[in-house]
């Protein structure tokens, strides 16, 4: 609509249009245009502005950080794995200016968010996976919205300086000796699952005796178990990555005692195939898993190492038997096998050394 102010400009411009609208958020806008100095010139530009929001081609430039936040999850709850929201979620907490609108942003307010950073001591690689998404929400308020994106060019990344957690592993001794400790079935297969064959322990918390196959030998990992997401306490979960999902041979001393552990279970009339091997009708906690690790590796005498140590184990075990990294790679379902060079390189050692040793006869 087309309005009169009573003050005109110097020049004698005194006319402008109003409109309201809604963005693709549902946010409704007032946009008041600039005078013009006659009513014709003033009517041509709103229909040109009309234009451009049928085109979505106008600039919101009251837009805040939240709201577009807001939209970018519901983009996202159809892209990523349920679990990774609110991975996603914790990450956007950590910004001290959600309020603040993103054609506002300057350099006071990264500023702002590195101090914050600094001061929490985070690593360097979690405090830019916070400003990756910062960058994100800046991008896709660029297209969606229209606002700027000049502030991305003073959004630096972090250098790695803190230094990584050092590997752990047991040796096979090492791990004979803390099985030699466990007196209970269930607990013996799973910790047997870890290191012989490298699960993770979300693969291993989600398997049911339909993943078993007794009389082929073969075990099949396909899904995880995932934790209070959407308002659940646990739930099943697809594969890290498609390489995840792999059929692995089970080694006859987990076999053995897989039988064992079925004869158990289907002298339950209720049993069924959908039972976890694991908790049955709820996973194992995660704090009770590490209680057993931590309670066997004491009644053992043997070093503390991580759960997920239990997996390096697995493939310092099959290197120093002699197997190729692409077969370590696909045995772990390692989304590529660089994941795999990159985590086991130093474990090849003994290789080098011998292509070494071959290199210099020549």
């Amino acid at each position: 609509m087309i309005y009169k102010s009573k003050k005109a400009t110097k020049d004698g411009r005194s006319y402008f249009f109003r409109i309201k609208y809604r963005d693709v958020l549902g946010v409704q806008h007032d946009y008041a245009s600039q005078k013009y100095l006659t009513k014709k010139e003033a009517t041509l530009e709103e229909a040109k502005y009309k234009l451009k929001l049928s085109a979505g081609d106008v600039s919101v430039n009251g837009v805040t950080i939240n709201q577009v936040f807001s939209l970018y999850v519901d983009k996202m709850k159809n892209e990523l794995k349920p679990q990774s929201i609110p991975k996603m979620i914790t990450c956007y907490n950590w910004l001290p200016f959600k309020d603040v609108k993103v054609n506002s942003l300057n350099y006071s307010h990264i500023k702002l968010l590195c101090d914050k950073l600094d001061r929490a001591k985070l690593s360097a690689d979690y405090k830019n996976k916070i400003l990756g998404l910062l960058k994100r929400l800046i991008k896709f308020s660029t297209r969606c919205y229209g606002t700027s994106d000049k502030i991305l060019s003073l959004i630096d990344t972090y250098k790695k300086t803190d230094i990584k957690k050092e590997m752990d592993f047991f040796t096979i001794d090492e791990y004979n000796k803390f099985f030699g400790v466990i007196d209970v079935l269930e607990h013996q297969i799973f910790f047997d699952i870890l290191y012989f064959l490298g699960l993770r322990k979300s693969e291993a918390l989600a398997l049911t005796w339909n993943d078993i196959d007794l009389n082929k030998a073969t075990i099949s990992i396909s899904k995880n178990i995932t934790r209070f997401v959407d308002g659940n306490k646990w739930q099943f979960s697809t594969p890290k990555t498609k390489n995840s999902i792999r059929v692995l041979p089970i080694p006859n001393r987990v076999l053995n005692r897989l039988k064992m552990l079925k004869k158990e279970h289907i002298k339950y009339k209720n049993f069924s195939k959908d039972w976890l091997l694991f908790g049955i009708t709820e996973p194992w906690g995660n704090t009770t898993i590490c209680n057993l690790k931590n309670r066997y590796c004491k009644m053992a005498g043997v070093k503390q190492i991580r759960i997920h140590d239990f997996r390096h184990s697995c493939a310092s075990l099959l290197i120093n038997k002699g197997a190729s990294i692409q077969l370590v790679s696909k045995y772990l379902g390692h989304a590529n096998i660089n994941i795999t060079l990159a985590t086991y390189t130093h474990l090849y050692k003994s290789e080098l050394d011998s292509i070494k040793k071959t290199l210099d006869t020549l």
